[in-house]
């Protein structure tokens, strides 16, 4: 009778480890299917910052695209399937920002996916430093664009006239204006002004809709096509504000 307990109990194991294994097998198969979803097709990001409000509050959830400017892939980003316009909500990298290699972006999408988007290898670094940025685009390569009052304005390439960023975008939104301190000159950083500045063939410029986050373009310049990421679509949480931001 013992001998026959044992080996049912060996029976038992056996059919364990390969449960164990199909359950393993399963969420890997379910991972890589969303890691090439996310990756190519869509994506969700947490607004990690209220450097987008009023437009999108800190602690958001926004579903994106990275097909619309190219996904970046192991072997290299993607051909574009659109260009950037004035007034799109974009996921972007800063100029300078830490590449995380081939493993590191594997452990962060991994944590991401178990963690359903709320946590990150970069949570708790330096903000200026980690991960991309929730941005919006302002202005095209070949455009001039300089800021008064926290509006910015742009000279369209081959035009003669400055048109507020309100006026050019598609989009419609509103921004938040900073309250500097008194005596705050508009020579000092983040004053609400900006002169102006000639963008090249191949240069964007972004901010964000609240303008005393400093932290776009009129910190660290225009980016190139290569920074990026990925077009914001919807908000999906939380679900009072359920829409297109």
């Amino acid at each position: 009778m013992s001998v026959f307990a044992r080996r049912m109990s060996y029976a038992e194991a056996v059919e364990g480890r390969r449960r164990v294994g199909r359950r393993i097998a399963f969420f890997l198969l379910f991972f890589i299917c969303f890691e090439v979803v996310s990756s190519l097709f869509i994506t969700a990001y947490r607004s990690g910052s209220s450097s987008m409000a009023p437009t999108i509050e800190e602690d958001e959830y926004l579903l994106a695209t990275p097909l619309a400017y190219g996904p970046r892939t192991i072997f290299g980003k993607l051909p574009w399937s659109s260009a950037p316009s004035r007034g799109d909500i974009v996921v972007a990298d800063p100029p300078y920002a830490r590449g995380d290699g081939f493993w590191g972006g594997m452990a962060e999408s991994l944590l991401r996916f178990v963690s359903f988007q709320r946590l990150s290898i970069h949570r708790g670094d330096d903000p200026t430093l980690a991960g991309p940025r929730i941005l919006r685009v302002i202005a095209l390569p070949g455009d001039r664009v300089m800021m008064e009052d926290f509006v910015y304005k742009v000279l369209p390439a081959g035009t003669e006239h400055y048109l507020t960023e309100f006026e050019l975008s598609p989009q419609r939104y509103d921004i938040r204006r900073a309250a500097l301190p008194a005596g705050w000159t508009e020579g000092l950083p983040g004053s609400g002004s900006m002169e102006s500045r000639l963008l090249g063939p191949k240069e964007y410029f972004v901010d964000g809709d609240s303008r005393g986050a400093l932290g776009g373009s009129r910190l660290w310049g225009p980016i190139g096509k290569e920074q990026f990421l990925a077009k914001v679509l919807l908000r999906y949480w939380p679900f009072k504000r359920f829409g297109a931001p």
